[in-house]
């Protein structure tokens, strides 16, 4: 098998499996990224066995794995798994409403349950506070107040007066935390919107865009130079493949195009038309034009693998050394690469633009693929915070009940407690006062003091006595 020189035949140039048709490494450097991954892979054997290409022992091209090629041709072992794509337009730019930026954050569900949480919260909080008043010397409000307290929270505001009672105490807390995740989320989404533009695009997944072929609203575009994905759609018994059939035979809502490139032209400057195609293909023009995006959701899976002549003797030795490169990452490392620098050279454009949604992008760089990604996550993220909220009514109403039955018990305790006789009072005594009471007969020793001292002492002694007196009743 060395020393060989093998035919090929390259149908297209189609990154990122045909980027360029050059096999000498000074290529790479010239222009800055590889030839591709179909190309990378005739390289790297090449090397190996020191052959050179011409036409026409194989194919230089991602090519559809299946029955009917098997037959005439070898395929090798499959480098890439890859689903069909569906390219469209880019939709026009969302415009937000400035005088509702504020309430864009949130989905209307979310505003909707955070106005009803209030409301409630204020009626379970001025049931609390009027029963509690009764017996546990709780704060008064009037229901405009109780409605302002959790109001006042949920827009982060100090409460002018704090709650005494344990349950009510606790209900105010956790609807402290409640309104911190909600603040959290509404900041988050709220610098979202300023920093990413958003789209709304027709359709997310075919089934959706078959209803708009029904409809009249869109038409297929397709490489009329690849049969194998029309047959797929043809031969599908699927429902929704069959009415896509159905529409592309009978009705003719179809056009075919010359080659992928001519495809994305001409889906760019039509709106209404969606282009079938290799997803990774369609990606790089997604990724490097604003004017166009790539719907999420692939349809119609497929293997790609190099088709070689009929019993080639290189038919093992080629699935062999595709087979490593694939397991050892070689192949989707040489497509990461390409995409790094279509990166660089295109990502600056579609950024610097303000026209087109070239968020879109961006959103698809960070792993955030769907188009309302921001907005249908809004309500989810914000359940955490009602579910504080409930736990924190259900902790409330548990504390509420609990304090009626700690007051209970200690008003029986006091009821059956044994009664005990409180101290007398007992008055100071005034020297004026001194010769009305009667007292006990006490010695009082002449020590020479004078009449004002012998008072002074004699009445404290007189104290002395009235206080161990009421001690002994």
């Amino acid at each position: 098998m060395r020393d060989r020189t093998l035919k090929m035949v390259v149908p297209a140039v189609e990154p990122p499996y045909v980027n360029y048709v050059n096999f000498s490494d000074a290529a790479v450097s010239e222009k800055g990224y590889g030839p591709g991954v179909v190309i990378e892979i005739l390289k790297e054997i090449g090397k190996r066995l020191n052959l050179t290409y011409e036409e026409v022992d194989l194919l230089a091209g991602g090519a559809i794995m299946e029955y009917d090629r098997s037959v005439v041709s070898d395929l090798t072992y499959p480098f890439q798994f890859e689903p069909t794509g569906i390219l469209i337009r880019s939709p026009e730019k969302y415009e937000d409403d400035t005088l509702l930026i504020v309430t864009e954050p949130f989905s209307w569900e979310v505003w909707v349950i955070t106005a009803a949480v209030i409301l409630i919260s204020g009626v379970i909080f001025l049931g609390m506070t009027k029963i509690l008043k009764k017996v546990h010397q709780e704060m008064s409000v009037t229901p405009f107040e109780s409605v302002w307290v959790f109001f006042s929270i949920f827009v982060q505001q100090g409460l002018p007066e704090q709650p005494r009672s344990w349950s009510c105490r606790v209900l105010v807390a956790l609807w402290w935390l409640a309104s911190i995740t909600l603040s959290a989320t509404f900041t988050g989404s709220l610098v979202a919107l300023f920093a990413v533009d958003k789209t709304s695009l027709p359709f997310q997944n075919i089934e959706q865009l078959v209803k708009l072929i029904k409809q009249g609203k869109f038409e297929i575009v397709m490489d009329e130079n690849s049969f194998t994905r029309t047959e797929m759609i043809a031969r599908s018994k699927l429902p929704v493949y069959k009415d896509l059939w159905h529409e592309m035979n009978a009705n003719h809502k179809v056009k075919y195009v010359n080659g992928i490139a001519r495809g994305v032209a001409f889906v760019r400057a039509n709106p209404g038309y969606a282009l079938l195609g290799p997803m990774s293909t369609l990606d790089f023009y997604a990724f490097s034009d604003c004017k166009v995006i790539l719907i999420n959701d692939g349809i119609l899976p497929v293997y790609l693998s190099i088709p070689l002549i009929k019993h080639s003797i290189y038919s093992p030795y080629f699935s062999t050394k595709i087979r490593e490169m694939a397991e050892r990452g070689f192949t989707q490392k040489w497509i990461t690469d390409y995409r790094s620098y279509v990166a660089m050279q295109k990502f600056s454009e579609c950024n610097s633009t303000i026209t087109g949604p070239k968020s879109l992008f961006i959103v698809f760089s960070i792993d955030l693929r769907h188009k309302n990604a921001i907005q249908t996550s809004k309500l989810g993220r914000s359940q955490g915070a009602f579910w504080v909220f409930f736990a924190g009514v259900v902790l409330g109403l548990i504390l509420f009940c609990g304090e009626f039955i700690f007051l209970f018990i200690r008003k029986k305790m006091r009821k059956n407690a044994p009664a005990v006789q409180p101290f007398e009072e007992i008055s100071t005594v005034s020297p004026h006062s001194i010769h009305s009471i009667s007292v006990p007969k006490i010695e009082i020793v002449d020590t020479g003091e004078n009449d004002n001292q012998k008072n002074l002492r004699q009445r404290n002694i007189l104290n002395l006595s009235l206080d161990l007196s009421g001690i002994h009743h």
